[in-house]
């Protein structure tokens, strides 16, 4: 039944595409994935991967891709962070520490997410120096309204790529040993720190940003744009990740509260070592839905013009090739397919610190 069911699935969606592609030919109206192999003839500035106007289409798919990961993985450990702090004001005895994160929560998840990136973006970021009075931290850091500049390493001149290749098999080898040998990981593990780091000091050079006649120059950057779509949607989605993580706590039976404490345990030791890891359980399941959610807000990105894929694909990229069809469909499929992947890993942890023992 199962495979009559997908067999069916598949029939629709193949019937689907057929009919579309006929009608299209019938209307004179180009159609197909050919696109993909064109000159891109289009820039999309600051990209994690190399990208020129020269570049094929499917290589600002990648860009794009890779920019969409990039930002998702920034607001989600930040939103994660801010929403460790809030769940435990939220939970504390003093009224004022309490007032703050439930005040943060009710005002920042009642403001929509674009209208707070549109803040970040249009009146915290504009409001920082120039790049000739920014905001140095030493050498090594730069922050301006141009964006942040971080020190890049690189592979120094004359590396040999057998060395350096060597190096990093060795450091993930002895990782990856240090995993399957319980005993010694102590051992195993700061052996591939100290074989990683002579690697690094041999071959890697970290060049400090400079800055030049037109701004900073630096391997490492994150743009305004990108900036802003971190702080609006890790501070937006921090107000619903604190109140799952609130809630999960609080699910844990307060008689585990006072076990820990007829044993002695300090607050800090009852809650890193009794409560949370149990709580865990039922703060995983619905912190997947608030991480899909930011992966799927990335998609706001298109408003401050930040290189993500919707942007990339459905604007700039259907205004020069005119294929909305093949670009819907090849969008969809992308959030799709990184939406599952999120989902199945997120399931993973979830079944994993389900049946750790002692939880």
């Amino acid at each position: 039944m199962q495979a009559t069911i997908l067999s069916g699935i598949v029939a629709l969606v193949a019937a689907i595409a057929v009919t579309t592609s006929h009608n299209l030919d019938r209307l004179g109206i180009q159609n197909g994935f050919d696109f993909l192999f064109q000159p891109a003839g289009f820039d999309l500035g600051t990209t994690l991967l190399p990208f020129t106007s020269t570049s094929p289409v499917y290589m600002a798919l990648f860009a794009g891709i890779a920019n969409t990961l990039v930002l998702t993985i920034l607001a989600i450990i930040l939103s994660t962070l801010i929403a460790l702090v809030v769940a435990f004001l939220c939970m504390s005895s003093d009224r004022l520490l309490n007032g703050i994160g439930w005040g943060y929560v009710e005002i920042f998840r009642n403001i929509p997410a674009l209208l707070q990136i549109f803040v970040w973006y249009f009146v915290v970021l504009r409001a920082l120096p120039a790049a000739t009075d920014s905001l140095a931290i030493g050498d090594w850091l730069a922050i301006n309204n141009r964006g942040i500049f971080l020190p890049a390493p690189h592979i120094a001149d004359g590396a040999s790529a057998l060395w350096e290749a060597l190096g990093l098999v060795a450091a993930i080898g002895l990782g990856a040993l240090a995993l399957r040998r319980p005993g010694s990981k102590a051992v195993i593990a700061a052996l591939a720190v100290l074989g990683f780091g002579v690697w690094a000091v041999r071959w890697v050079v970290v060049e400090a940003p400079v800055l030049g006649r037109f701004g900073y120059e630096s391997g490492w950057e994150l743009s305004p744009e990108l900036c802003a779509l971190v702080l609006g949607l890790a501070v937006y989605n921090a107000s619903y990740i604190a109140e799952i993580i609130r809630s999960g706590i609080g699910a844990v039976p307060k008689g585990q509260w006072e076990a820990a404490r007829a044993l002695g345990f300090s607050p800090a030791q009852t809650m890193m070592k009794i409560i949370f890891p149990q709580a865990l359980r039922v703060i995983l399941p619905p912190m997947s839905s608030a991480y899909l959610n930011v992966l799927k807000a990335s998609s706001l990105g298109a408003a401050v013009a930040y290189p993500e894929i919707v942007s990339v694909m459905v604007g700039t990229t259907n205004n020069i090739v005119g294929r909305p069809i093949e670009i819907m469909g090849l969008t969809l499929v992308t959030y799709l397919t990184i939406s599952l992947a999120v989902a199945f890993l997120m399931h993973r942890i979830d079944r994993r610190v389900g049946r750790s023992p002692g939880l």
